[in-house]
């Protein structure tokens, strides 16, 4: 009869026990912020499966549309090419941090833990003081403006291929099918080039006067946005504040969404019968 009755008393603790504790909650962060919390069911490859916090119906979400995801045991367990080319870009620098707390904390050095099942910053904060910051109870990094960098870097190549693209059309253009490809290729592109007698050209390229005024315009340009769009700063949990990011975090790069896009191809023709076999045997080669 006791052990009937502990038995009973078991059954009943049991399911009066709030399971909802139990869980592990997932947060899905979108670029700008937005927080989505439910419980995450699995992650294909082009998209996040997941049940909504109050809800019994799974729902998705694209994977290019989420910026990080984490548990509330503060373990990231998926995260983007922008989430990881951002803390690349903040290391090595000076700045402060703000804690979801209200604390700041400057430094003069920081480094990332790669390890995201612990996802930890280490900060310097003298000459021979250091600490570990969880990076979940960071709200954001704000880092000196020798981030700059990357938008000086950003502004040439974007005006500099601009003019190869440029010079490339007109040779199409004027193309002579009574002249060898060489002269005609070089014709076009020495007008960026300035007088270099050496080399045998006397004179400076009708072009080269616009190509290096407009380089440095154009740096100056992405300088001046990125300090209007705060590209200094970093941003990282919102969802104890229930408000979005300061900013997009979104980082655009043309070699990252070609790369993106090549492997999406490839995908798709491993998938079929012929594509599988050819892409299976150039792996085994390579």
């Amino acid at each position: 009869m006791k052990q009937t009755g502990c038995i009973f008393l078991f059954i009943i603790s049991f399911l009066r026990s709030d399971s909802a504790k139990l869980d592990v909650k997932h947060m899905i962060v979108e670029y700008n912020g937005a927080t989505t919390e439910g419980f995450v069911d699995s992650i294909g490859y082009q998209f996040l499966y997941f049940v909504p916090k109050d809800s019994v119906d799974m729902d998705s979400m694209v994977l290019k549309d989420i910026y990080y995801a984490y548990n509330d045991f503060n373990r990231v367990f998926h995260y983007s090419w922008s989430f990881e080319e951002n803390v690349r870009r903040m290391e090595n620098r000076t700045g402060t941090v703000f804690t979801i707390q209200g604390d700041t904390l400057e430094f003069i050095d920081i480094q990332f833990n790669k390890d995201m099942i612990n996802p930890e910053i280490l900060i310097k904060t003298g000459v021979d003081r250091s600490e570990f910051v969880s990076l979940l109870q960071v709200e954001k990094i704000e880092t000196d403006f020798s981030i700059m960098t990357y938008s000086v870097r950003r502004g040439f190549f974007y005006s500099f291929y601009s003019f190869l693209l440029a010079s490339t059309f007109d040779i199409k253009r004027n193309w002579d099918k009574e002249r060898r490809a060489v002269p005609q290729i070089w014709d076009q592109y020495n007008d960026l080039f300035p007088m270099i007698s050496i080399i045998g050209m006397k004179e400076t390229g009708v072009t080269y006067e616009s190509f290096t005024s407009l380089i440095p315009l154009s740096v100056l340009a992405s300088m001046v946005y990125d300090v209007i769009r705060d590209k200094n700063k970093f941003y990282f949990t919102p969802v104890y504040e229930k408000r979005k990011f300061g900013r997009n975090m979104y980082v655009f790069s043309l070699k990252h969404i070609l790369h993106t896009q090549t492997k999406k191809l490839i995908f798709k023709v491993e998938r079929t019968k012929l594509g599988g076999k050819v892409i299976g045997w150039i792996r085994k080669k390579v």
